[in-house]
């Protein structure tokens, strides 16, 4: 029996239903829930009579250096932001991009990460190529096989969205920094599932939501620049990445030292202060031990589905991550079996057409049994 890594009372969530959908919205604790209430409160009540501008101040920072522990690098390089979109957009103008044709993305991936190239390709001649993700194939073969001397740089997830496909950060990292080439990583479907240490990886910025595999709520997303980036003008200065915000000055553009520089303004403390007490949970229960969990149960999960019925969505389950698996059935619609699932107290989500079944440290094998009760009728 595998039982679940976290106490399951802790989410009242799973009173009701299934929950195997992590990778779309992460389920809050109640410890979580209830620094949000506690601080909502506490504003209801008094304003900010008991709260300093140097609290403010301090919301960001201590959230940075939780980040530190849980990435494995120095604050100077965290910078808090209100989405990872806010410095995805940033990144095509900041970049030391050489001389070139294209930048390389990943045609499956999520389009937070291509939108920007693609603006910027518009006003700048610069190709977006894509790489397919092809069934059977190492997705990182594929993006190293089209780098070249015309690559400007290359954006990708470490875990895609939809499938649950993993870069090999190592091998991809050799290739770019052989070419001087920048490197732009998305952690978003990674971070609080499976360990990761900046300081093994050799990327020039790297972004991060906060309200998935993190437990926290909407409007914080955390990046890691580079040495070389936190020392640069954010395209968007705001007057949270001064100095001293609360000193004014209109002599000159006064910016913070490191990449809390790139904060631009007045945040969701809310979010702000139970983005760090989730990673404080997460952190406690320990990385590792979360990616070995959601490994047993994609086991399990693996070798009871019918396999005559359904197909993951890389044929070579090796390429797959542990938390977050894809499946399609050979002979039934994904969406309808999606609401097959949903009627029966299940939740997933439908990704390109797939059914998108994604394991949390929350999850045990009853979870499994009852998706495997429904996905083996049909």
């Amino acid at each position: 029996m595998i039982n679940s890594l976290s106490l399951r009372s802790n989410y009242k969530t799973l009173k009701k239903f299934t929950y195997l959908n992590q990778a779309s919205l992460g389920l809050v604790s109640e410890k979580t829930a209830t620094s949000m209430i506690e601080f909502l409160n506490e504003i209801a009540k008094h304003g900010n009579a008991h709260m300093s501008d140097q609290d403010e101040v301090n919301f960001f920072q201590t959230l940075r250096n939780t980040c530190c522990r849980l990435f494995n690098c120095n604050s100077r390089n965290l910078a808090i932001l209100s989405s990872a979109s806010e410095l995805l957009n940033q990144l095509p103008y900041l970049l030391d991009l050489k001389k070139g044709s294209k930048v390389v993305l990943v045609k499956s991936d999520f389009p937070a990460l291509f939108r920007p190239w693609q603006a910027f390709s518009e006003k700048n001649k610069l190709k977006t190529h894509f790489v397919d993700e092809n069934l059977n194939i190492d997705l990182t073969s594929s993006i190293i096989e089209i780098i070249d001397n015309e690559t400007v740089a290359v954006v990708v997830s470490y875990i895609q969205y939809a499938t649950g496909s993993r870069i090999d950060l190592q091998r991809l990292q050799k290739i770019t920094k052989k070419l001087n080439i920048p490197f732009v990583i998305d952690v978003t479907q990674a971070a609080g599932a499976i360990p990761l240490d900046i300081s093994k990886i050799e990327c020039d910025a790297m972004v991060c939501s906060g309200y998935k595999w993190l437990g926290g709520h909407g409007g914080v997303a955390i990046a890691y620049l580079s040495d070389n980036l936190i020392n640069k003008t954010p395209l968007m200065p705001g007057w949270m990445g001064a100095k001293n915000p609360f000193n004014i000055n209109n002599d000159k553009l006064d910016l913070a030292f490191g990449a809390k520089r790139y904060t631009q303004s007045t945040m969701s403390y809310i979010s702000l202060k139970s983005l760090n007490v989730s990673i404080k949970e997460i952190l406690n229960l320990g990385i590792q031990n979360i990616a070995s969990h959601s490994e047993k149960l994609k086991k399990y999960l693996l070798s009871s589905l019918n396999k005559d019925k359904f197909k993951t969505l890389n044929g070579n389950e090796k390429l797959l991550s542990s938390h977050i698996i894809s499946i399609s059935n050979n002979e039934m619609d994904s969406t309808k079996i999606t609401k097959i699932l949903f009627d029966n107290g299940i939740i997933c989500s439908l990704r390109n057409g797939f059914i998108r079944i994604s394991l949390a440290h929350y999850n045990d094998q009853t979870d499994i049994d009852k998706l495997l009760s429904v996905l083996n009728k049909l």
